[in-house]
């Protein structure tokens, strides 16, 4: 009797931390550091009680590679060399921060929702109705008794096919950014496209068409690939606990191959700055005053 009351209170206290999580989703939401590392903390909350959401992984090491390619753009609008216009650098980087905040802007809430056992409260013109239908499948499967690993593929296929359509006409083919595109598609072009960076493994995946939806679903598909093993997850896990993301790339530095030998980068190269120095969020906001606003009504992705 003891043990269950215990286990009632802590379950309690689990849900409730989960309440405050999603009650937080605005402050959490305020930059690309702040939602790279929540993304981390809620996956180390669903590790802590199985199953464990590996998309959240996948998110935390995706957002913390966007986040070096913003602090890269910073690096190179600081230096000045007159190769790109400083106006198109700053437009690439909102085009980077307007998916990264909208992706999490969902993804927070729709994830949260079915962590307190909400998804049924899922609402349209909140989420698409598409991820609703999305957790009300992988809820019934699990409860079926489906096998864990293409459980979690399929989810993970779901998600990402949401998020990237989320994106689809609100950022990447929006009429804000034609000049951020066509930096991509020159960078794409030149064989520069930065590729996506796993600590502990040698994966190194590019999209090859970022303009291009079935690309970037199919990309994300490879990074859950590179992670599906258990004990490579566990070591990306480690990695990112043990290295907070601040934004600069040199993180990755050493990062590839099971124990952090030097992989694809070499030897550490010279530091970067933090991204909150080279992107304050106030500073951000003066950029562009719709930078953080909700989405917009897509018809295509309802």
């Amino acid at each position: 009797m003891v043990e269950m009351v215990c286990s009632e209170a802590s379950g309690r206290a689990d849900l409730a931390r989960l309440a405050a999580l999603l009650a937080e989703l605005d402050e959490r939401n305020l930059d690309n550091v702040t939602r790279t590392e929540s993304y981390l903390e809620l996956y180390a909350l669903t590790r802590a009680h199985p199953p464990d959401l590996p998309w959240l992984l996948m998110a935390h090491l995706v957002s913390r590679n966007a986040g070096s390619l913003m602090t890269e753009v910073a690096v190179i609008l600081d230096r000045g060399d007159g190769a790109i216009a400083p106006f198109a650098l700053r437009e690439l980087f909102l085009f980077l921060e307007r998916a990264n905040h909208l992706i999490f802007y969902d993804a927070w809430y729709h994830v949260l929702h079915h962590l307190l056992g909400r998804s049924a409260e899922l609402r349209p013109g909140r989420c698409s109705r598409f991820v609703r239908e999305a957790w009300a499948r992988h809820e019934q499967a699990r409860r079926a008794g489906q096998p864990h690993p293409a459980l979690e593929r399929a989810l993970v296929r779901d998600l990402v096919t949401n998020e990237q359509n989320l994106i689809e006409r609100r950022v990447v083919h929006h009429r804000r950014f034609p000049i951020a595109r066509a930096l991509v598609a020159l960078a794409e072009a030149l064989g520069q496209e930065a590729p996506v960076v796993l600590p502990c493994t040698h994966a190194s995946i590019q999209v090859g068409g970022f303009a291009i939806l079935e690309r970037r679903i199919a990309a994300g598909m490879s990074i859950f690939d590179a992670m599906a093993d258990r004990a490579t997850r566990d070591a990306m896990y480690a990695w990112a606990r043990r290295h907070p993301h601040d934004g600069s790339r040199s993180l990755f530095d050493g990062a590839h191959g099971a124990h952090g030998a030097h992989g694809a980068h070499g030897a550490r190269g010279p530091a970067r700055p933090r991204l909150r120095d080279a992107w304050p969020a106030h500073a951000v906001r003066a950029l562009w005053d719709g930078i953080h606003a909700p989405p917009e009504p897509d018809p295509g992705w309802p």
